[in-house]
């Protein structure tokens, strides 16, 4: 399945530490979790892990230079299956 643009259409923290981020495709929602995420933490120490990826959303639990969880920034890429399989 071809992907193109995706646009994130909510983010939450959806308990300490632990963030719930949704995403749809302009032509409608992706409908499969053929993809990958990466997380970069913002802050030198900290640290983020994807910890479950689904058709229309993936979580992602961060965690501070102490090991605790967190509500931190950090930033994400997200990559797909850009090419069509025949």
């Amino acid at each position: 399945m071809a992907w193109g643009a995706v646009q994130v259409t909510a983010s939450q923290w959806i308990s300490t530490g632990i963030m719930r981020i949704d995403f749809q495709r302009p032509a409608g929602l992706v409908m499969t979790a053929d993809y990958d995420i990466f997380c970069q933490s913002l802050t030198s120490g900290q640290r983020c892990v994807v910890t479950g990826r689904y058709s229309t959303y993936f979580t992602v639990e961060v965690r501070n230079s102490s090991g605790s969880l967190a509500n931190l920034a950090f930033s994400f890429q997200m990559v797909g299956d850009n090419y069509l399989t025949l």
